[in-house]
């Protein structure tokens, strides 16, 4: 390894790589071409990103390319590579679709980097007017490759691929196999190697249900965020569904931020850096905006719904539990969204019904408090029956009342 790489991971607490990086670097630093399946939270990034920067040659623009699916695990690699990127005295730079295609494109022509960390429409768009040109490229890197092929279409990468060079490589990462994995040879038109380590990889993440009806969903919703050391990230199917909940949510007392579809590159990132430094505990999400996202130190991932698919909901749970901390996935509904979801996750998770038991989640019901030993019958006879019908008229309507379920007109 590169002096200058050792450094940044000194400076960073990197002391030892991770299974992944561990076996794919040899492979990446000969020049093979790899898919690469390994747990969300593993360090995925650095096991492509260290070996990869490392066979780049200092003035040879545009010959590292990495493709992301969305605009925030764009910014999320990029941030995660620059130190090293600085440390080599390489350039790098983002072509996403939310930033400025103007500014991208000088960028391209005056620094002429290196590196090129891309979502596949902008990068399309670059290499179709010639902006990247193919023998420039020497290593393609397709992360979250299982998903890639619901923002791209097929036949650009796969002609993408088939037209590189001979000595150049491609690496597909992913946490989940598809058909861009499974057919990756038949797709690309070379022989890859695969590395796969999920079976040896042990999982710190406990999959919980919480039963609940759609009516007080919010309300343990609300409930969840007060347990302890939480910080999480509430899943949601569509983004109608996130915005209609949000607009209701508004009205509690609770802090949250949501990355939505339709907000600015500059709102998402500011409500990313709300929830990591901690200014606000709970980000409103779909599967679109969040994908691969690795925010530090989330707890919990909630699913408002059952995810349709079991992939989407290992990329849900994957946002916690990151570089083996504890984390907890809990999925609210009813008794049978618990035996679907149970069918949707088979061998894939094993999952456990929680309760409240105050500021924690408990797996075995808590057994309810004896009630007070009843006065004895002189007490009973003493006392006055106006005070006792006084006692319970006070205490009459003290449950729980979120003030945004209040009629107009009430205090």
């Amino acid at each position: 390894m590169k002096q200058e790489i050792e450094a940044v991971l000194t400076k960073l607490g990197l002391k030892q790589p991770t299974l992944i990086q561990q076996e794919t670097r040899d492979a990446i630093l000969n020049g093979a071409s790899l898919v690469a399946l390994a747990k969300t939270g593993t360090g995925k990034t650095l096991a492509y990103a260290l070996p990869a920067l490392e066979r780049v040659k200092k003035g040879m623009p545009n010959s590292l390319i990495i493709i992301a699916p969305t605009t925030e695990l764009a910014v999320q690699i990029r941030h995660a590579i620059n130190p090293f990127i600085h440390a080599l005295g390489l350039k790098g730079v983002s072509l996403v679709g939310a930033g400025n295609r103007q500014r991208q494109e000088d960028n391209l022509k005056k620094k002429h980097p290196e590196v090129v960390v891309a979502t596949p429409g902008r990068f399309f768009d670059f290499f179709s007017s010639n902006r990247i040109k193919i023998e420039q490229i020497k290593t393609l890197v397709i992360d979250e490759a299982d998903d890639i092929l619901e923002f791209s279409k097929m036949e650009l990468l796969s002609s993408l691929g088939q037209n590189l060079s001979s000595d150049a490589q491609i690496l597909l990462f992913g946490a989940t196999e598809s058909e861009i994995t499974q057919k990756a040879e038949e797709i690309f038109g070379r022989v890859f190697l695969l590395v796969d380590v999920r079976s040896q990889q042990t999982t710190t993440v406990k999959n919980y249900f919480l039963q609940i009806d759609n009516t007080h969903k919010i309300d343990f919703v609300q409930r969840l965020t007060r347990l302890d050391h939480f910080k999480g990230i509430l899943f949601f199917d569509s983004n109608q569904t996130m915005m209609r909940f949000a607009g209701i949510f508004a009205h509690t007392k609770t802090k949250f931020t949501l990355l939505a579809n339709e907000f600015g590159k500059e709102k998402c990132e500011q409500a990313l850096h709300d929830l990591k430094v901690g200014k606000t505990k709970l980000l409103l999400a779909t599967d679109l905006a969040a994908r691969g996202l690795d925010i530090p130190g989330v707890t919990y991932v909630i699913n408002f719904d059952i995810p349709s698919e079991v992939n989407t909901y290992l990329h849900r749970a994957g946002r916690t539990g990151r570089m083996g901390a504890n984390g907890y996935v809990v999925t609210l509904g009813d008794d049978h969204d618990f035996r679907d979801l149970k069918k949707l996750l088979g061998d894939s998770a094993t999952l456990e019904r929680v309760y409240f038991a105050g500021y924690r989640l408990v797996t075995k019901l808590p057994r309810k408090k004896k009630a007070k030993k009843a006065v004895t019958e002189e007490k009973v006879v003493s006392a006055p029956s106006k005070k006792k019908k006084h006692k319970k008229q006070k205490n009459k309507n003290k449950g729980y009342h979120p003030h945004y379920l209040k009629q107009k007109g009430e205090q």
